[in-house]
C-alpha cells in the first residue's frame, strides 16, 4: 500500500490504483489517519515550497520547533523511500535551545547530532542506506555517528567535508569555509568548479581553512580558546584586545557591542565567562575596566576610558 500511496500523491497512480487508496482510506479511521499522516510527510518533502509548520508540529508533537530553511533535492517515489522521507522531514526541525537563540541543536536520524548558528542553514542532498550527504551555509557543529558503510559528506561553496564518524566545528561565514576538529578524522577538500582540488587529513586540534586569498588548504593547530564559545557558553580570554572580546562577545550572544571611547578597543582582558547571560558577562567587563555600561534591547555600550 505505500508503493501504491506514493505514486498516488505524485500523481502517477493508474484508476485501479487511485480506487485501491480510496477504498482503503474509507475502510477504517485508522487507515484514514495513516492516509492523511502519508500525505503529510509527502507535502513537507516538497522542494518548491517550505512545510507547512503545523504539519511539522504533527509529525514531531513538538509546539516549540523552529524549521530551518532546507531544499530536498530528490522525491522519492516509492514506499521502500517512505520511510526515509518520514526521517529526512525530521533532519529539519532543530529545537530551539531555551536558554538561547544564537544556536538550535538537535539529533538526526542516524544519531548524529547538528547544531546550527544563527542564521545558519543544512540542506539534505542524499540521505540512504549508502551515503548521508548534506549541504551547510553558515557555521554548524556536527557530532557524527561512526557508521563505515555511510560516509558523512558536508558540501560548502569552496569545499568538501568526508567523515566516517567525528566531531568537530564547519564555518562558513565570510569568504572561508574553516574546518576545527574536535575528535576523529576529517578528511578536507578544496572544490574548485565542482571538482576537488586538493585534500588533507585533519585530526583533533587540527584545523583546516580555505579562502580566497590563499592557493591550497591552510593547515594548522587550532589555537583559538572560542571557537565553540556560541555552543557551549564557556568563553575564555586571555591578554586579549577588547575588540577581540566585541568580535567574541557578538558572535556568541547575537548583541551588539560598543566602545563610547575608541582607544577601549586597545585595552587588554584576561577572563573566563562559565554560561554567563550577556548582560552578566557585559557588566563583569565593565566593573575589570571601572567603567558604566548600558545593556538595552540586545545592545550594550561600554563607557570611559577603560585603561
Amino acid at each position: 500500500m505505500e508503493e501504491v500511496l506514493a505514486k498516488y500523491f505524485t500523481g502517477e497512480a493508474t484508476k485501479d490504483e487511485i480506487e485501491l487508496v480510496e477504498s482503503w482510506r474509507s475502510e477504517s479511521e485508522t487507515n484514514a489517519n495513516a492516509f492523511f499522516e502519508a500525505k503529510n510527510v509527502w507535502s513537507a518533502t516538497q522542494p518548491e515550497l517550505t512545510p507547512p509548520t503545523h504539519v511539522l508540529d504533527e509529525i514531531l508533537k513538538e509546539p516549540q520547533a523552529k524549521q530551518v530553511p532546507f531544499i530536498l533535492r530528490n522525491w522519492v517515489k516509492y514506499a521502500s523511500a517512505a520511510i526515509l522521507v518520514l526521517a529526512i522531514s525530521l533532519l529539519f526541525v532543530l529545537n530551539q535551545n531555551s536558554t538561547d537563540s544564537t544556536f538550535l541543536s538537535k539529533q538526526l536520524a542516524d544519531g548524529s547530532e547538528i547544531s546550527l548558528h544563527g542564521e545558519s542553514s543544512l540542506e539534505v542532498i542524499s540521505f540512504t542506506d549508502n551515503i548521508r550527504e548534506v549541504r551547510v551555509t553558515g557555521k554548524a557543529y556536527f557530532d557524527i555517528e561512526r557508521d563505515e558503510s555511510r560516509p558523512f559528506i558536508i558540501h560548502t561553496d569552496k569545499a568538501k567535508i568526508e567523515v566516517l564518524g567525528t566531531s568537530f566545528l564547519i564555518d562558513t561565514y565570510g569568504d572561508k569555509t574553516e574546518v576545527c576538529v574536535e575528535s576523529g578524522l576529517v578528511e578536507l577538500s578544496k572544490v574548485v568548479n565542482g571538482r576537488d582540488e586538493v585534500a588533507v587529513t585533519l585530526s583533533k586540534g587540527e584545523m583546516g581553512l580555505i579562502n580566497n586569498r590563499n592557493k591550497g588548504i591552510i593547515k594548522k593547530n587550532n589555537n583559538n580558546l572560542n571557537y565553540l564559545a556560541w555552543k557551549t557558553k564557556i568563553i575564555s580570554f586571555n591578554e586579549s584586545s577588547m575588540s577581540e572580546v566585541k568580535s567574541v562577545i557578538e558572535d556568541v550572544y547575537g548583541i551588539e557591542v560598543s566602545f563610547e571611547n575608541p582607544t577601549f578597543k586597545e585595552c587588554k582582558l584576561t577572563a573566563k565567562f562559565n554560561k554567563k547571560k550577556p548582560k552578566e558577562a557585559i557588566e563583569i567587563i565593565a566593573r575589570t575596566f571601572g567603567v558604566e555600561f548600558e545593556y538595552t534591547n540586545g545592545k550594550a555600550i561600554l563607557k570611559g576610558k577603560g585603561c
